[in-house]
């Protein structure tokens, strides 16, 4: 993968993080959880059978920071392609079918991985899906 399809790939999926977010804030009721939520995740984006583009998610006192590699310390690692994690995102595809379902090069579709000391957090791994998960619209009636 060249440089420039990397850097590009990373935009999309920052932009991607910050507009759920933002999107989260406009509900008041999503607020207490967005500023509770701590983490640090490493997410691998997997490109290509062999490849992943890592980025981490920093979530402290109600701040997000998206960052290009991994981070030494931190509370949980996942891995998915790209599309698994918007179809994640959109709410399109629950946690229990990332984690059985098998993604286009033969793995899970969402894996994860203890933390850097040795944690599971599952907790955190429950929580994602309140912080990265659009929320469903409402049709009126």
């Amino acid at each position: 993968m060249e440089e420039s399809e990397k850097e590009n790939l990373f935009m999309t999926f920052k932009g991607v993080i910050e507009s759920i977010i933002l999107d989260k804030r406009r509900n008041p009721k999503n607020n207490k959880t967005l500023d509770n939520f701590r983490a640090r995740l490493n997410m691998g984006l997997q490109t290509e059978e062999d490849f992943y583009l890592w980025v981490n998610l920093t979530a402290e006192n109600g701040k997000y920071t998206l960052g290009k590699d991994k981070l030494e310390e931190y509370d949980l690692e996942i891995m998915a392609t790209p599309e698994d994690l918007m179809g994640f995102s959109s709410g399109e595809n629950s946690t229990l079918h990332m984690m059985l379902k098998k993604n286009k090069y033969g793995f899970k579709k969402l894996r994860y991985y203890k933390s850097s000391d040795g944690k599971k957090n599952f907790g955190i791994l429950l929580k994602l899906p309140k912080v990265l998960v659009l929320d469903k619209l409402k049709t009126p009636k």
